[in-house]
């Protein structure tokens, strides 16, 4: 093979090992997902089942006369605040709780929240969100924003189109429009190779002619998407030997091939980093947090063991609270600066 070619048949090598660890993390990710849910997410109901028990506890004892005036109003304050988050997430029974100890009601609280943050993307932006009443909460300022970014990126494409069909075609656009219609070219030769070799009906064993269906299946996909490894891939599975490969990228320019991988090996990469940011927003892990099996493992232990502790730690308060000297202890705890 030609130096080309060897460069082009690394390039394969180095595509193939980061298709495969893309699978590797996905598959670790998706097995981990399972795990983690299953762990945490009944100690969470749990927790979140105790700590409403308690709001609805101390919402009994508010207006016991044991009660200084003084613990009766962080009494008050600490319901408010522990009846906001479930709220939040819609428990009509907490909001109710929630406005009645609340100098603001939720609805005012989201409203306030959203003017907020209205006005900090507007003066980022340098212009208005565009709506003529308030926004009722932050989720809704957030759509407004990216709606009126993805308009402007529109605006800049459009805009980018008709300047560019304004003004002839530079040396390095026709350069890249022969690149692409090149790749375009051997796409379709490496994809005609592997049709007539994968063509089903022309075999007349029924586990042949089934496996090789879903090899043309695949190589349809591949070439629609113009995945250049996906396709040199099947033609390992179909058989094709190295040599025919050879000969065929012999015939091709092998530069536009190049550039095509080139081009899916940077997509990869960028679907690798995706998984990786998913997966640590998803499992609240550290920026620096390096994703294997040992790490996600030992992850979630540690958050089993936090859940655990408090669920141990409010099961003692809903114990320590159920008489007027545990209850005024605990207000003291409460009120002690950290």
């Amino acid at each position: 093979m030609s130096p080309e070619q060897e460069h082009f048949t690394e390039l394969v090598k180095q595509a193939e090992a980061l298709a495969e660890r893309i699978k590797s993390l996905r598959s670790l990710v998706d097995s981990h997902r399972t795990q983690h849910f299953g762990t945490l997410h009944p100690l969470q109901t749990r927790l979140s089942g105790y700590q409403r028990d308690m709001v609805l506890w101390l919402d009994l004892r508010v207006k016991s006369k044991s009660l200084t005036t003084k613990q009766q109003r962080l009494l008050r304050r600490m319901i408010c605040n522990m009846a906001l988050e479930f709220a939040m997430d819609g428990d009509v029974e907490m909001r109710v709780l929630h406005d009645a100890y609340s100098d603001e009601t939720l609805a005012e609280i989201q409203q306030a929240q959203a003017a907020e943050a209205q006005a900090y993307f507007e003066e980022m932006m340098g212009q208005s969100l565009g709506e003529d009443k308030p926004f009722e909460t932050v989720d809704d300022v957030l759509h407004a924003r990216f709606e009126k970014i993805r308009k402007q990126a529109e605006a800049r494409e459009k805009a980018k189109e008709s300047k560019k069909n304004k003004r002839g075609k530079t040396a390095n656009q026709q350069h890249s429009e022969q690149l692409l219609d090149d790749a375009d070219s051997a796409l379709r030769t490496i994809y005609r190779q592997l049709a007539s070799a994968l063509h089903p009906d022309r075999e007349a064993d029924p586990d042949t002619r089934a496996f090789k269906t879903q090899l043309m299946s695949t190589a349809n996909t591949a070439y629609k998407r113009r995945d250049l490894l996906a396709l040199l891939q099947l033609q390992y599975q179909a058989n094709l030997t190295d040599a025919k490969i050879a000969s065929s990228l012999a015939h091709e320019k092998i530069a536009s091939l190049t550039a095509l991988l080139t081009e899916r090996m940077r997509i990869m990469h960028r679907e690798l980093r995706d998984i990786e940011l998913q997966a640590s927003s998803e499992f609240v892990l550290a920026p620096s947090t390096i994703i294997h099996e040992a790490s996600l493992k030992h992850h979630l232990k540690t958050l089993e063991r936090k859940l655990q502790d408090e669920i141990t730690a409010i099961k003692q308060n809903m114990t320590s609270i159920q008489t007027d000297a545990g209850l005024k202890r605990w207000l003291k705890e409460q009120d002690e600066p950290l």
